[in-house]
């Protein structure tokens, strides 16, 4: 069987989905680092690979794939872990666009309040952060956490009883959003949520190292 080779660096919120979703189903791999310091993802070689130039990509075998949330579907879809892949991504159709909506969420509402409020408070120096911005941005995950807060006291995960693929993204958005210094609102059903995915061990092996 051919390896599985995932481009991107381990710091990626991207790489993070999918190395996550590898070790949930038990997928071996080899990642190589691409991306910000690393360069690589800018190369003729690369391009021809992903030509958005972002990190992560793969290749499975001569199958060349990009985009986060379409590699962890297709991971789930061709693992032979049957009982894992059941739970992660459901073949019911009625249980899989319950997780397909939080994914769609996470990318056009949630993902997008919270990057500029993590690389503003990361990966900017002080005297190039707008306050402004960040402290609108601040309020919309606010706003954001609140829907999910709600949704979170009537399920135990984010798109029903058992975790999914849809929990992993907004779990790596709390990371964030709990490791960076601002002023937060207490939610009861999230912090519930978060500190049990925070357990589970493709968080702590992948997910759990310092923001940078």
């Amino acid at each position: 069987m051919s390896e599985l080779i995932i481009w991107g660096r381990g710091n990626s919120i991207n790489v993070q989905k999918v190395l996550w979703t590898c070790e949930d189903l038990s997928i071996p791999f080899r990642r190589i680092d691409a991306g910000m310091e690393f360069g690589v993802n800018k190369t003729p070689e690369y391009l021809a690979i992903n030509p958005n130039g972002l990190v992560p990509s793969i290749d499975d075998a001569g199958h060349l794939l990009w985009e986060s949330q379409a590699v962890m579907r297709y991971l789930v879809r061709k693992s032979k872990t049957q009982a894992n892949k059941d739970s992660l991504y459901p073949a019911d159709p009625l249980a899989a666009s319950m997780v397909d909506q939080w994914l769609e969420w996470n990318s056009t509402t949630v993902w997008p309040a919270m990057r500029p409020l993590f690389w503003g408070w990361v990966r900017l120096k002080e005297n190039e952060r707008d306050p402004i911005a960040l402290e609108q941005n601040r309020l919309q995950m606010i706003k954001n956490f609140e829907m999910l807060n709600q949704r979170l006291k009537i399920t135990k995960f984010v798109a029903g009883d058992y975790f999914t693929l849809a929990d992993i993204p907004l779990a790596l958005i709390a990371y964030r959003w709990f490791n960076i210094p601002i002023e937060r609102t207490d939610f009861e059903h999230i912090n519930r949520w978060y500190l049990e995915v925070c357990n589970r061990p493709g968080f702590k092996k992948y997910c759990s190292s310092p923001l940078t």
